[in-house]
Protein backbone atom coordinates (compact mmCIF):
# COMPACT_ATOMS: atom_id res chain seq x y z
CA UNK A 1 0.00 0.00 0.00
CA UNK A 2 2.95 2.42 0.92
CA UNK A 3 4.04 2.10 -2.99
CA UNK A 4 0.80 2.82 -4.67
CA UNK A 5 0.23 5.85 -1.94
CA UNK A 6 3.74 7.19 -3.39
CA UNK A 7 3.18 6.54 -7.04
CA UNK A 8 -0.37 8.18 -6.56
CA UNK A 9 1.09 10.98 -4.82
CA UNK A 10 3.82 11.79 -7.13
CA UNK A 11 1.48 11.26 -9.80
CA UNK A 12 -0.74 14.23 -8.33
CA UNK A 13 2.22 16.49 -8.05
CA UNK A 14 3.43 16.24 -11.13
CA UNK A 15 -0.15 16.77 -12.47
CA UNK A 16 0.05 20.20 -10.37
CA UNK A 17 3.60 20.49 -11.45
CA UNK A 18 2.82 20.87 -15.26
CA UNK A 19 -0.33 22.41 -14.81
CA UNK A 20 1.49 25.53 -12.99
CA UNK A 21 4.48 25.76 -15.76
CA UNK A 22 1.86 25.51 -18.35
CA UNK A 23 0.02 28.03 -16.65
CA UNK A 24 2.72 30.39 -16.02
CA UNK A 25 4.86 29.80 -19.29
CA UNK A 26 1.11 30.65 -21.64
CA UNK A 27 0.27 32.91 -19.16
CA UNK A 28 3.37 34.80 -19.75
CA UNK A 29 3.13 34.56 -23.32
CA UNK A 30 -0.18 35.84 -23.18
CA UNK A 31 0.85 39.09 -21.49
CA UNK A 32 3.41 39.90 -24.07
CA UNK A 33 1.88 39.00 -27.06
CA UNK A 34 -1.35 41.29 -25.84
CA UNK A 35 0.61 44.06 -24.47
CA UNK A 36 3.84 44.10 -26.40
CA UNK A 37 2.54 42.58 -30.07
CA UNK A 38 -0.85 44.28 -29.58
CA UNK A 39 -2.12 40.72 -30.67
CA UNK A 40 -3.44 38.07 -28.16
CA UNK A 41 -2.85 34.53 -28.76
CA UNK A 42 -6.50 32.85 -29.23
CA UNK A 43 -5.18 29.47 -28.52
CA UNK A 44 -3.80 30.60 -25.09
CA UNK A 45 -7.26 31.15 -23.13
CA UNK A 46 -8.29 27.26 -23.79
CA UNK A 47 -4.64 26.10 -22.42
CA UNK A 48 -4.65 28.43 -19.26
CA UNK A 49 -8.46 27.12 -18.84
CA UNK A 50 -7.37 23.81 -18.97
CA UNK A 51 -4.74 24.50 -16.86
CA UNK A 52 -5.90 26.18 -14.30
CA UNK A 53 -8.81 23.43 -13.82
CA UNK A 54 -6.50 20.50 -13.56
CA UNK A 55 -4.32 22.79 -11.23
CA UNK A 56 -7.85 23.02 -8.97
CA UNK A 57 -8.78 19.49 -8.79
CA UNK A 58 -5.57 17.92 -8.50
CA UNK A 59 -4.63 20.19 -5.82
CA UNK A 60 -7.50 19.15 -3.73
CA UNK A 61 -7.09 15.68 -4.63
CA UNK A 62 -3.14 16.97 -2.70
CA UNK A 63 -4.65 18.55 -0.14
CA UNK A 64 -6.59 15.12 0.78
CA UNK A 65 -3.79 13.48 0.70
CA UNK A 66 -1.50 15.52 3.05
CA UNK A 67 -4.53 15.94 5.23
CA UNK A 68 -4.65 20.00 4.72
CA UNK A 69 -8.26 21.22 4.02
CA UNK A 70 -9.57 23.50 6.53
CA UNK A 71 -11.12 22.63 9.55
CA UNK A 72 -12.84 23.74 12.43
CA UNK A 73 -12.12 21.24 15.54
CA UNK A 74 -13.03 23.07 18.31
CA UNK A 75 -15.84 20.24 18.52
CA UNK A 76 -13.00 17.53 18.22
CA UNK A 77 -10.79 18.83 20.66
CA UNK A 78 -13.12 18.97 23.07
CA UNK A 79 -14.17 15.59 22.88
CA UNK A 80 -12.09 12.43 24.53
CA UNK A 81 -10.02 10.64 22.26
CA UNK A 82 -12.44 7.69 21.38
CA UNK A 83 -15.42 10.09 20.23
CA UNK A 84 -12.65 12.34 18.57
CA UNK A 85 -12.37 9.10 16.60
CA UNK A 86 -15.67 7.79 15.64
CA UNK A 87 -16.41 11.69 14.32
CA UNK A 88 -13.27 11.70 12.17
CA UNK A 89 -14.56 8.46 10.95
CA UNK A 90 -18.17 9.62 10.26
CA UNK A 91 -16.24 12.92 8.56
CA UNK A 92 -14.13 10.43 6.32
CA UNK A 93 -16.98 8.55 5.45
CA UNK A 94 -19.50 11.11 4.75
CA UNK A 95 -16.49 12.77 2.55
CA UNK A 96 -16.21 9.91 0.44
CA UNK A 97 -20.01 9.82 0.11
CA UNK A 98 -19.61 13.14 -1.71
CA UNK A 99 -16.68 12.16 -4.01
CA UNK A 100 -18.63 9.27 -5.21
CA UNK A 101 -21.31 11.76 -6.53
CA UNK A 102 -18.37 14.07 -8.21
CA UNK A 103 -16.99 10.58 -9.55
CA UNK A 104 -20.73 9.57 -10.99
CA UNK A 105 -21.49 12.85 -12.61
CA UNK A 106 -17.78 14.31 -13.54
CA UNK A 107 -17.96 11.10 -16.15
CA UNK A 108 -21.60 11.51 -16.77
CA UNK A 109 -20.25 15.52 -17.56
CA UNK A 110 -17.45 14.09 -19.14
CA UNK A 111 -19.27 12.43 -21.62
CA UNK A 112 -21.41 15.39 -22.55
CA UNK A 113 -18.28 16.79 -23.50
CA UNK A 114 -17.43 14.14 -25.88
CA UNK A 115 -19.10 16.14 -28.94
CA UNK A 116 -18.33 19.70 -27.57
CA UNK A 117 -15.47 21.63 -28.95
CA UNK A 118 -12.59 23.81 -26.83
CA UNK A 119 -13.50 27.46 -28.21
CA UNK A 120 -9.77 27.96 -29.99
CA UNK A 121 -8.27 24.44 -30.36
CA UNK A 122 -9.89 21.36 -31.61
CA UNK A 123 -9.90 19.40 -28.46
CA UNK A 124 -13.14 18.26 -27.14
CA UNK A 125 -14.18 19.66 -23.58
CA UNK A 126 -14.24 16.30 -22.01
CA UNK A 127 -10.45 16.60 -21.21
CA UNK A 128 -11.76 19.68 -19.23
CA UNK A 129 -14.63 18.10 -17.31
CA UNK A 130 -12.08 14.52 -17.12
CA UNK A 131 -10.23 16.21 -13.65
CA UNK A 132 -13.54 15.99 -11.96
CA UNK A 133 -13.82 12.36 -11.57
CA UNK A 134 -10.27 11.54 -11.88
CA UNK A 135 -9.15 13.64 -9.14
CA UNK A 136 -12.12 12.36 -7.01
CA UNK A 137 -11.23 8.77 -7.62
CA UNK A 138 -7.76 9.91 -5.91
CA UNK A 139 -9.68 11.53 -2.86
CA UNK A 140 -11.39 8.65 -2.54
CA UNK A 141 -8.20 6.09 -2.11
CA UNK A 142 -6.78 8.68 0.39
CA UNK A 143 -9.70 9.37 2.20
CA UNK A 144 -10.37 5.55 2.48
CA UNK A 145 -6.49 5.07 3.72
CA UNK A 146 -7.61 7.77 6.72
CA UNK A 147 -10.50 5.81 7.77
CA UNK A 148 -8.35 2.31 7.77
CA UNK A 149 -5.92 4.28 10.08
CA UNK A 150 -8.04 5.67 12.07
CA UNK A 151 -9.43 1.81 12.87
CA UNK A 152 -6.01 0.69 12.97
CA UNK A 153 -5.29 3.20 15.54
CA UNK A 154 -2.55 5.41 13.74
CA UNK A 155 -1.03 2.62 12.07
CA UNK A 156 -0.81 2.63 8.14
Amino acid sequence: MEKLDFIIEILTRFIIGLSVLILSVVTSLQVVARFIFNSPIAWGQDIIRLSFIYLVFYGGAYCVIKNEHLNIDILLTSLDEKKAKYINIFIEITLIFFFIFLIYYGFIFTKTGLYQKAPYLPIPMSLYYFSLPTASIVMIYFEARKIMTLINGGKK
